[in-house]
């Protein structure tokens, strides 16, 4: 079997050298979630007034140069037309890259330099580790001409743990307890085919965050704030059509399978639907069928004869262009819906206290083009109900829980969709003005309103974590929904106040008001120099979900930010002049 492996492996190899290594970057690259492409593309396609598949995550190279063939670039304004050639020359780069036939091997260092001011150690961040960049970058990408790449974000950096700590000023390691060992963060292999310029194929094994969905706080149904998961996909993807199915280990035993498909009313019109289970045990096979409605299973039947239970999911997206320079989008999300019949007052039936757990976003986008630059301006606001992501055990809800191999590592919990969780209602406001590659300036205002089961602070309060990935009876009998069994029958909880729980209406509890307006200013001084101010003003009322406690906070944080392959770049075209 070694030998017909092996055998294989080099035909594969030898009929790759028929073909060349074309100029630039390999089409099985894929594009991290927060990269600037996803904006370049949402500016292309509004001043085209269509919409594409490019809001959700991770897009290889391939799908980016098939939606810039849809694009007229005679259509577009001035700065329009800077965006795609950034995208372009982003797809043409060859600095710091090593060709051997269709091998390529590349690096991109980068330099980012960060300080950070914050007044009060009570209010959470206003720009978290989500935000903060890495002190060395040195991302390095095995390309095999368009048809595989692997890559590893290769760094050194301050951890999570570091990065949330109000004593950390600057994001240099300065200790080993601060220095981020766990890297890299993202690493992927990924494998595709294009069988035209615009229908293609890719499989890939990655740790990268997923999204479905553009949105400013992440997607209600799943978004790039959940991070470090390993996940295995298959996508087919062309103008009209777009199918992904795959599975995500979230921890030990805790398996994410879903379908998501994508489709295009014209071009002016998207609809999209994601399925996806959690069961809680080992890997099942049944769950892997690209085409099964995976509810068809009643898959939580067979789990819970095991005292166990499975998570079902499904989330729902539209958006629409309906003219120039705007874009319209529906975000729904649920995992659990109960009809009139099965939300009667019968005490003898524990689904009876099920509680519906739903979520929507809605919002408003616009890139309008001035003189050289874009206006943008981007209204959005969600509700989520209180047991949205939340199921009757900690085992089979959606959220993973991880730490880190350092001493003193905080517990981290990511729900699977929009970063503050269940149990909220949001809205947000942005607008902004840009000039490509020379400078941008603009203000953010957020608003939130928590409950008390937004705060992922409940997982830790019945003592699971990523050192204890099951909860037991004892520990069921204090988790927050509203029955939980403690035994494998399912007997209810007699804790009246969760018993009342399916009634609970966003914000529940005693509710944190969030009020966040932020300032956001860069400038390109070269195309390889980079400085970056951004401050901002917390006021939480009730804060900490203490009726009558306020916070105010002020933080700052200045960058500087180097990129060494945009250097060398420069260098090379002033020796030509």
């Amino acid at each position: 079997m070694k030998k017909i492996c092996f055998v294989a492996l080099l035909l594969f190899a030898a009929s790759l050298c028929l073909f060349s290594q074309k100029a630039g970057r390999g089409g099985q690259n894929l594009l991290e979630s927060r990269h600037w492409i996803y904006d370049s593309l949402q500016i292309l396609e509004q001043e085209s007034a269509i919409v594409q598949f490019s809001d959700q995550s991770p897009l290889s190279l391939s799908q980016v140069r098939a939606m810039l063939g849809e694009i007229d670039y005679d259509s577009l304004s001035q700065p329009g037309r800077a965006h795609y050639d950034m995208i372009v020359d982003y797809l043409k780069e060859t600095s710091f890259s090593l060709n051997a036939s269709v091998l390529q091997v590349r690096a991109e260092p980068a330099l980012n330099l960060e300080g950070y001011v914050k007044t009060n150690s009570n209010a959470p961040f206003a720009f978290d580790r989500f935000e903060k960049k890495r002190f060395l970058e040195f991302p390095v990408t095995l390309s095999v001409s368009d048809y595989a790449s692997l890559y590893a974000d290769l760094f050194a950096g301050i951890n999570k743990s570091a990065a949330e700590d109000n004593d950390t000023f600057i994001n240099i390691p300065y200790s080993p307890k601060t220095f981020d060992v766990n890297f890299p963060h993202n690493a992927y292999g990924s494998f595709g085919y294009d069988w035209t310029d615009s229908v293609g194929f890719n499989f890939r094994i990655s740790n990268m965050s997923q999204s479905f969905g553009r949105a400013q706080t992440g997607s209600i149904i799943q978004s790039e704030y959940l991070t470090d998961a390993t996940h295995a996909a298959l996508s087919i993807y062309s103008p009209i059509l777009y199918y992904s199915g795959g599975i995500t280990q979230y921890n030990n035993r805790r398996y994410l399978y879903s379908h998501k498909v994508d489709a295009r009313i014209g071009k002016k019109i998207q609809v999209s639907f994601m399925e996806a289970a959690l069961p809680y045990g080992g890997m099942d096979l049944r769950f892997f069928n690209p085409m099964m409605f995976l509810h068809n299973y009643a898959s939580w039947l067979d789990y819970e004869a095991d005292g166990s239970d499975v998570g079902s999911y499904f989330g729902i997206k539209a958006s629409a262009s309906p003219t120039k320079y705007f874009r319209i989008f529906a975000l729904w999300s649920m995992t659990q819906f109960q009809l009139p019949v099965e939300m009667d007052d019968d005490n003898t039936n524990k689904d009876n206290y099920v509680p519906n757990a739903m979520g929507v976003q809605l919002g408003l986008e616009s890139y309008v083009p001035f003189k050289k630059g874009h206006f943008h301006f981007n209204l959005e606001g969600y509700y989520a109900q209180p047991y949205l992501y939340i199921n009757s055990s900690p085992n089979w809800s959606f959220v993973r829980t991880s730490s880190e191999s350092s001493s003193g590592s905080k517990d981290f919990y990511e729900w699977i969709g929009t970063r503050y969780g269940p149990d909220t209602v949001a809205a947000s406001f942005d607008a902004s003005y840009s000039v490509p590659k020379k400078w941008s300036a603009g203000f953010k205002y957020l608003f939130l309103a928590r409950g008390e089961l937004s705060d992922p602070g409940i997982f830790k309060k019945v003592g699971w974590g990523p050192r204890i990935l099951n909860i037991d009876d004892a520990a069921l009998k204090s988790w927050v929904y509203p029955y939980t069994g403690d035994n494998k029958h399912g007997s209810l909880n007699d804790d009246q106040k969760y018993r009342n729980g399916r009634n609970f209406a966003a914000p529940s509890g005693i509710p944190e008001y969030v009020n966040v307006i932020s300032f956001y200013a860069s400038y390109c001084l070269k195309d390889w120099l980079e400085f970056v101010g951004r401050p901002a003003l917390a006021v939480i009322l009730n804060s900490g979900h203490e009726s009558g406690k306020s916070d105010v906070s002020f933080e700052m944080l200045l960058g500087v930010r180097i990129k060494f392959t945009k250097i060398k770049k420069n260098s090379s075209s002033h020796k030509g002049e």
